[in-house]
This record gives C-alpha cells, structure tokens and sequence, in this order.
C-alpha cells in the first residue's frame, strides 16, 4: 500500500503530464521540490526485417531530444558603421523563438531585431542561412523570408554556421550607405545579463529552472535504471 516512486506532480490533466513545472522527488530518499522539464522525442527511423523470404519495413520510434541550449538574455550592440551609428548601444533582449527553435531579439523600447532567416526573401534561391538585424518585427511561425517581404532587406547580415547560438562577436555585412555599400564590419553583441534555456520553441528563465539542469540528469538515470532493470 506504500506510494514508492521516482517523482510526483499534482496535476488535473490526465491526458499527459507537465512538461515542465515543480515536481516532488526521490532524492537519495529525501523528497524535494525540482523543476524538471520533459523534452518531446520525435525522430524516427526505418527497421527492416524479413519474414518468409519477402522483405518487410517496420517503422521504428529512435529517441532524439529537442535542442537544448542556453541563450544569452540580453546583448549591447558595438561597432557599427557611422551611417547605422544610431544602432550603437542599443540593447536587444531575447523576445522568443522563430518557428524552427531559433531565438530572436528585440531591441528595447525600438522596433529593432535580430533573428535567423533561412531563406531572406522565400524564393528558395537562398542555399544560406543567416542572422540579420531588421527593422522588421519577425513572423514566429514562418520559417522562411520571416519578415514577409519577399526581399532581402535587412541591416546586416551573418552567415550561419548551423549552431543555434547567436554569434556574440563576428564579422558581419552591414549597409553603410549609398557611398560605401555593403561593408565587412566587426560586430560584438555584449552579453548585459545572463541566460535562458531554450529547448524547442520554450523558454525558461535561469530564475524559474533552479536545479533543474542536476533534477533532469537524475531523472533520466533513473528513467534508465527502471527500463534496463
């Protein structure tokens, strides 16, 4: 009659779990309160068997977590260009995510952002993908031409090189005007406070999460444990 269990969550949904709140656990047999977060598995595979002589596909579920990274929550633009001089000092704080997990920015008090864009203008000519500070506020559930102006139009851009952390210091392409053009400049992003977990298209202030990096790492040894058992 004992209720023995790795973690317990008060919740009146029954049709799944939270998949992130304060939960109850066993910790070294000492229930404490951890946020914990469950990350959605979603890659699949193909298994091929055969039976009687005939080849078979069987479609396999594999266990890939959704990306997990800590993104910087605030960042201070340095080094442009004297025609974009007003861009200089301005804050831009993490807004949330595109619809392919990218974080974007907003710079605060202005319409000015940075974000991820796979394809610029949406016409598939682009095989670059790239970050770009825009005065245009970016459509989270496109994933492509996220400013939805079938062009090219940006303040600056900077080639992506697949990782989901935006650059802190890199050289960009900035306009600069009609007598210099398109310029090669050494921007630095500063970081002016400090982080957030994103996964997926979440995020979770550092404050809110806690312990929760050790409380994830536990449960999924224990998880473990009892599927090897």
């Amino acid at each position: 009659g004992a209720c023995n269990y790795i973690a317990r969550a008060n919740s009146q949904d029954i049709s799944h779990p939270p998949t992130s709140g304060e939960w109850t656990m066993n910790c070294a047999g000492n229930y404490q309160l951890q946020f914990l977060i469950l990350l959605e598995l979603t890659t699949t595979g193909t298994l091929t068997t055969t039976m009687k002589g005939a080849g078979t596909n069987t479609v396999m579920t594999t266990t890939t977590r959704a990306p997990v990274f800590d993104a910087p929550r605030s960042l201070t633009l340095s080094g442009a260009c004297a025609y974009k001089r007003a861009m200089n000092g301005l804050t831009y704080d993490l807004a949330g995510t595109s619809a392919d997990g990218w974080p974007f920015y907003k710079a605060t008090g202005m319409d000015e952002y940075i974000y991820h864009d796979a394809d610029c203008d949406g016409a598939g000519n682009n095989t670059v993908a790239m970050w770009v500070f825009d005065s245009s506020k970016p459509n989270t559930t496109a994933t492509r031409d996220l400013d939805g102006d079938g062009k090219c139009t940006y303040h600056a851009r900077l080639d992506s090189t697949g990782g989901k952390m935006l650059p802190t210091s890199a050289t960009w392409r900035m306009y600069c005007g009609p007598a210099e053009g398109w310029v090669s400049l050494d921007l630095a992003l500063k970081e002016a406070s400090g982080k957030d977990l994103v996964f997926g298209n979440t995020m979770v202030s550092s404050a809110a999460r806690g312990g929760m990096a050790a409380s994830e790492a536990a449960l999924s040894l224990a998880i473990m444990q009892a599927l090897f058992a």
